[in-house]
């Protein structure tokens, strides 16, 4: 699951349910999202439908908040914009690591440093906006015998890696 917010494409996103907010003032759309929420499953995609300008900034504060990803931002609606949101993680995770603002090879670094942490057959979580990242984490990947399990990149850019030891 890619997405990122260039005009591109919009990736092929399956959500599995929609929440129409078009009309829903501030702070209308975050406690409506919080209640449908409840009913999607851990790893499953919402789509809110909302025109309400300030909303963008509003959902990256309270995915950061709540461990859910802003994935794509669909901006060719005629009415308000599709947010594809991603509940929660797609794998369970033992340990969390945000490197968001560091430069490579920190990401790696930080990574190893928790690998040791964790018995085998448990998992990571890491979390960079460095743009050789995704580069980085797969050439180390390779050389540890570590298993990526999946990388996400949000709509800011932010990238996702959950990873096997």
């Amino acid at each position: 699951m890619t997405a990122n917010t260039k005009t591109q494409a919009m990736p092929d996103i399956k959500p599995q349910t929609t929440l129409d907010l078009n009309g829903l003032a501030s702070p209308g759309p975050l406690p409506s999202l919080r209640r449908t929420l409840r009913t999607v499953e851990e790893g499953q995609v919402l789509l809110l439908i909302s025109d309400f300008p300030g909303i963008e900034n509003d959902l990256h504060v309270w995915a950061k908040q709540t461990n859910n990803q802003v994935l794509f931002i669909d901006r060719t609606r005629p009415r308000g914009f599709g947010f594809f949101i991603l509940k929660g993680d797609l794998w369970p995770v033992e340990k969390s690591v945000d490197v968001t603002g560091c430069h490579c090879p920190t990401p790696v670094v930080e990574a190893s440093k928790t690998m040791v942490q964790i018995r085998a057959g448990q998992n990571i979580k890491l979390i960079s906006d460095c743009q050789a990242s995704p580069l980085e984490v797969n050439t180390w990947i390779k050389t540890t015998g570590h298993k990526l399990l999946a990388m996400t990149e949000d709509s800011r850019g932010v990238y996702r890696f959950y990873i096997k030891k």
